[in-house]
């Protein structure tokens, strides 16, 4: 109090009267800062940087606060029992003149137990049409029975319309053929008849998961 009588010519003046504007604002601004971070103004705060602790930061009030990610992968065990359940739940139909066509039984033997093949569609709305997941549909011998001229290109395009929310995919022996048909941008895939059976588990395995089961 005597120092402040004693130069309270200065403090007045409009040097003294700055600085401690200085001194204020810079109070205020370090309580508002505290208060952002959670931290209590009173709360000392350990800055001193350690290797092991490079995702943490320390407050001296036995709080401990961890930056790190919380989010855990999936366990491959997780994953596994995952396509296990999917295997058994997913309907897989083939649409093939050819019913003898090897990969309906590499299926079966793979876990997928309910894959079927059956030689063209008659009726689009047939209890196996609607209740499939995912249609694996032959470009060629197939689609007759509804009159469609460009067969199975017909049958793929007119059931990816009426089902979009159903995976399709068409497959050929051959290479050539039809490359600007609207089947082939409304399919969601297609691969070669004699492309290994890998091939088509793999796809099988990604729409399975895309697919409401």
């Amino acid at each position: 109090m005597d120092w402040i009588l004693q130069n309270k010519e200065w403090i007045f003046s409009g040097a003294g009267v700055f600085l401690i504007g200085l001194i204020v604002k810079n109070v205020f601004q370090n309580k508002e800062k505290s208060i952002e971070l959670g931290i209590s103004p009173n709360t000392e705060v350990n800055t001193e940087f350690k290797p092991e602790m490079k995702n943490e930061v320390v407050i001296n009030n036995n709080f401990k606060t961890d930056t790190s990610s919380n989010l855990t992968p999936k366990s491959a065990s997780s994953t596994k029992d995952e396509l296990e359940i999917r295997k058994k739940v997913t309907n897989i139909l083939f649409v093939d003149d050819d019913t003898k066509f090897k990969i309906i039984k590499i299926l079966n033997v793979a876990g997928w137990v309910n894959t079927k093949i059956v030689k063209d569609v008659e009726n689009p709305d047939s209890e196996l049409v609607k209740n499939s997941h995912i249609l694996f549909i032959d470009i060629n011998g197939v689609g007759l029975k509804m009159g469609f001229t460009d067969e199975g290109l017909g049958l793929a395009n007119y059931l990816k319309k009426k089902y979009p929310e159903k995976k399709i995919v068409i497959y050929s022996t051959e290479s050539a053929g039809n490359r600007f048909h609207e089947a082939l941008r409304k399919v969601d895939d297609f691969l070669y008849k004699n492309a290994d059976p890998s091939e088509f588990q793999e796809i099988i395995e990604q729409f399975s998961a895309e697919v409401n089961l």
